[in-house]
């Protein structure tokens, strides 16, 4: 049976989500948020696919409201013992029917490098965009250091939240990929990124010089002590001095210190400054993700 998705069945999909998804950082309570937080204008909708009763398969499908472009999102996940048995064909139709009915002309998706998501994906139209690079590090390895004269290093909790915002736009705005997030507004991203549950602003740091933050890096630590730095960036004026290497390197030293035996990173293969800056810090890849487009 597949039918929509409730905040009850919120639990069992965080489940499956991190069962598909095996480097995925989050929990119950993000997804609550994700939900709770996610405008209007998003139109965002869940389906849950069940066996005898059992969440077997979870999908959700949504406006892109961060992208000027307003393309749709759609993502379909089936526990891999209930593969092949109709299930991920029933959620995508609910997705595409969902989007059909918002007048949605471009639609985006992701899956899984493995051979029989990239089948699933091209049978139904999609056309591989990009690669997602997962990377991954043990923060306990990295060693703390010094910043070096005329760069301070702060914590994000000290800073006015309009500041990181400002500096987390302009870098967004360059970041490689498919989708551009170009359009967040800042009450929105108060709730997407500085109120989400899991963020850390202890642990996340910013770079300052001459008293104005120009790097950060934005790090999410869920209840498991997993964690992933959601966002690395720098304005483009300051660009090549390695202030985002400082501003990633702190926020790894602290997620060790709060516990966190693995960071994880996602990149576009094609973004090599910032593949650098990890590959120098450490990171070793662990894992990729495909980006999907149709038309």
């Amino acid at each position: 049976m597949v039918r929509e998705g409730t905040r009850d069945d919120f639990g069992s999909a965080t489940e499956l989500l991190n069962r598909v998804w095996p480097h995925r950082v989050g929990s119950e309570r993000g997804l609550r948020h994700r939900a709770d937080g996610a405008p209007p204008e998003a139109h965002r909708t869940y389906w849950a696919a069940e066996d005898a009763g059992k969440l077997v398969g979870w999908a959700t499908a949504a406006i892109e409201y961060q992208s000027t472009d307003r393309p749709g999102f759609l993502e379909v996940s089936v526990a891999p013992e209930f593969r092949r048995a109709g299930f991920g064909a029933s959620l995508l139709e609910r997705c595409e029917g969902h989007l059909a009915d918002l007048g949605v002309a471009t639609v985006t998706s992701v899956s899984t490098p493995g051979q029989a998501s990239q089948r699933f994906a091209t049978v139904h139209g999609f056309r591989h965009t990009n690669t997602t690079r997962i990377s991954g590090v043990d923060p306990r390895t990295v060693e703390p250091r010094s910043a070096p004269p005329g760069v301070e290093l702060r914590p994000l909790a000290t800073l006015d939240p309009r500041q990181v915002y400002e500096l987390d736009a302009e870098a967004m705005s360059d970041v490689p990929g498919e989708v551009a997030m170009d359009d967040v507004s800042f009450d929105q991203w108060l709730e997407d990124y500085w109120r989400h549950p899991e963020t850390d602003l202890e642990a996340s740091v910013a770079a300052f010089v001459d008293h104005r933050p120009v790097a950060f890096t934005h790090i999410r630590i869920s209840p498991d002590g997993r964690a992933v730095t959601d966002m690395t960036g720098t304005l483009r004026a300051y660009r090549g001095r390695g202030l985002a290497f400082l501003a990633k390197r702190a926020t790894l030293v602290n997620a060790a210190r709060a516990g966190v035996k693995i960071v994880s990173t996602e990149n576009d293969e094609t973004n090599g400054p910032m593949l650098r800056i990890n590959e120098k810090l450490g990171y070793r890849p662990i894992g990729s993700t495909l980006m999907w487009s149709r038309p």
